[in-house]
């Protein structure tokens, strides 16, 4: 079996409610990282400095003040977690269907694989989880 037939396997352990992915995303909020991307935040900081020097003009400084300050809070109630959501996406529809994105994420630390059924963890980027998958989806799959 190549990586490829092992990274198949795996995705559909996890479709399959099998293996559970714990991600950990200030860990994986890196430059290398194949499911961070930068323009998540930007936005969100771009929209908050956009609203504030805007309500500073319209109104006075004091509202510019009031809108960075109701933008920080809105990023931290909802902002992280739609970044953090689109991360999870991007790990299920990028890197679980690429080896060279996945291979890239694993180098990386913040990633744990997890047995639903036994307390069996694979962390990256010491575990190997290829031998993870071999050891648990192949034999799982003959029984």
């Amino acid at each position: 079996m190549d990586e490829k037939d092992l990274l198949t396997l795996l995705r559909e352990a996890i479709a399959a409610g099998r293996v559970l992915v714990a991600l950990d995303f200030k860990r994986l909020a890196h430059v290398d990282s194949p499911i961070c991307v930068e323009a998540d935040s930007n936005r969100w900081i771009y929209g908050i400095m956009f609203s504030a020097i805007g309500a500073g003009f319209v109104v006075d400084w004091t509202a510019g003040v009031a809108v960075v300050a109701l933008g920080v809070a809105l990023y931290f109630a909802i902002g992280r977690g739609w970044i953090e959501r689109r991360m999870t996406a991007r790990f299920h529809d990028l890197a679980l269907g690429d080896i060279a994105a996945f291979k890239k994420l694993w180098r990386l630390d913040g990633v744990t694989l997890g047995l639903v059924s036994r307390a069996v963890l694979c962390r990256s980027p010491g575990g190997d989880w290829r031998r993870f998958v071999l050891n648990h989806m192949v034999k799982d799959d003959a029984d």
